[in-house]
């Protein structure tokens, strides 16, 4: 794999599109957008569901807090390597049924009634990628 990505890294700087893997370029490409698209709404979701944690779960906080703020500050960092403006899109776009998941993961993390945690998503993206 690695050679053959070489090869077409190769042909692509010298300009010799006639000689290129189309189809598996192709391939390739989607599986790529679809690899980065999963990853920020990955890291999107494990954001969200920290900061319900550490906003509404008062009793395990205290204990548990620097950890789940640390939890949060390493994925910021992954998610600031990932967001391009179309991912970003992608996140903004996905935000509610996001937090849809991981309101349903922190219920069921801290055994909390539902009515415990906003029906709606209380964080704007730009609140995911930095909160002091």
């Amino acid at each position: 794999y690695d050679s053959w990505l070489e090869e077409q890294i190769k042909l692509l700087n010298q300009r010799e599109f006639e000689h290129l893997d189309v189809a598996n370029l192709i391939e390739e490409l989607k599986a790529l957008g679809r690899a980065e698209k999963s990853a920020v709404k990955s890291l999107v979701y494990q954001i969200i569901l920290y900061l319900l944690l550490i906003d509404y779960w008062e009793e395990e906080s205290e204990y548990s807090r620097n950890h789940w703020l640390a939890e949060v500050d390493a994925f910021q960092l992954q998610l600031e390597d990932k967001l391009t403006t179309n991912l970003s899109t992608l996140a903004k776009d996905n935000l509610p049924r996001l937090y849809v998941r991981a309101r349903k993961n922190a219920v069921r993390k801290s055994r909390l009634s539902a009515d415990c945690f906003p029906d709606s998503c209380p964080y704007t993206l730009e609140d995911i990628q930095s909160r002091n």
